[in-house]
């Protein structure tokens, strides 16, 4: 599979824009995973999953566990799964396609499997979201970015900005707020990329409660001589205001380092639960080192982030050691690790201490 997308005319033109409906946009496509498989994995690992139902053109989610396609019927149902690669590796490699952007911006890739007249009913995402369609066809609606938001599935919008069917690798693209809506006309699956979002309060609060954690120390505020004398001592003043908001932005350039670490920190962790790694043994780093020597791959936990901002790496929240930045940057930027990729460390105990510790967690697993 291929992408045909011109990315930098994508930016400019559409994102956080209007809507655009990019047609063949993935070259001989080949749906990364079948009905047969969803199914399975959804009953056995009990996925995180929306089963909804369309009733007189009315879509109602269905409030009791998923055991299975056969006592659903033929129509007029659908069944969205959320974080497919996390749990898939099919899904996980198919979501490689899109590392043209930061691995932190992408959430999460949801999968709706939809018979005849199923569909997802009318909503609106706070988030940016890629629609490509696998399998069959999907005829999806996406209203005006400022229209009334929409409850899942409860309510209509009434004119749709763009009206087009998605057949296999079309792909289109909606921007956050807009409202949308899917029906299909033929078993289907379509494949929802979702892009990270988030409220400036919460990230404020979440970053503030950090500093508490760690007992930093604000900076003590009183006015300055030029603001104390007054004629109305009942006043505040805009230049009031101006001296506070200075304040808080003096101490924001401060704890700079501390919101950059709080960050790459916050975001190497997933919103969705990490998948177990395959039973194994708990190794010695002698033993991870003759494993790798002897050719055997070290695959990545499906899910799992690493990031870094400068030299200082994460893996789900952790900090590793930034003396072995180039390693580690060799480390998150494949899925899978060879020994001859790691030539330059291999043989360094240091390194390979960590990465044990990290195996060891089931973070990587061979």
């Amino acid at each position: 599979m291929h992408l045909i997308i011109n990315w930098e005319d994508f930016l400019q033109h559409h994102w956080q824009k209007r809507p655009v409906f990019l047609k063949k946009a993935i070259s001989h496509f080949i749906n990364p995973v079948s009905p047969e498989e969803l199914e399975k994995l959804v009953i056995e690992k009990a996925l995180e999953s929306q089963l909804i139902q369309r009733n007189h053109g009315k879509y109602q989610l269905v409030h009791k566990p998923f055991k299975g396609y056969a006592s659903l019927g033929q129509r007029n149902w659908s069944l969205r799964v959320e974080a497919i690669n996390h749990w898939h590796r099919g899904a996980e490699e198919f979501l490689a396609l899109f590392r043209v952007f930061p691995d932190w911006v992408k959430e999460a890739l949801t999968v709706v499997f939809s018979v005849p007249g199923g569909g997802i009913g009318p909503q609106t995402k706070p988030s940016d979201v890629l629609v490509i369609q696998g399998m069959g066809r999907s005829r999806w609606r996406v209203g005006d970015r400022g229209s009334s938001p929409v409850d899942d599935g409860q309510n209509d919008f009434s004119e749709a900005m763009m009206d087009e069917e998605l057949s296999s690798g079309d792909m289109l693209y909606i921007p956050k707020g807009s409202a949308h809506e899917a029906i299909s006309s033929e078993a289907a699956m379509s494949y929802c990329l979702h892009f990270w979002t988030d409220n400036s309060l919460r990230m404020i609060r979440k970053w503030t409660e950090s500093l508490s954690d760690e007992s930093h120390r604000g900076i003590e505020y009183a006015p300055s001589p030029d603001l104390l004398l007054r004629d109305d001592p009942t006043e505040i003043r805009p230049q009031d205001i101006t001296a506070l908001q200075d304040m808080m932005s003096q101490f924001l350039v401060q704890k700079r380092e501390h919101l950059e670490t709080w960050f790459v920190q916050e975001m190497s962790q997933t919103a969705y639960e990490l998948p177990k790694s395959p039973e194994a043994e708990v190794y010695a780093p002698s033993q991870v080192q003759t494993l790798l020597q002897q050719g055997h791959p070290l695959h990545r936990l499906m899910g799992l982030r690493m990031l870094h901002i400068g030299n200082r790496y994460f893996v789900n929240g952790e900090s590793l050691d930034s003396d072995y930045a180039a390693a580690w940057n060799i480390v998150a930027r494949h899925r899978t690790i060879e020994g001859h990729m790691m030539y330059q460390v291999i043989d360094n105990s240091g390194f390979m201490t960590q990465l044990t510790l990290l195996i060891n967690k089931g973070y990587w697993y061979f």
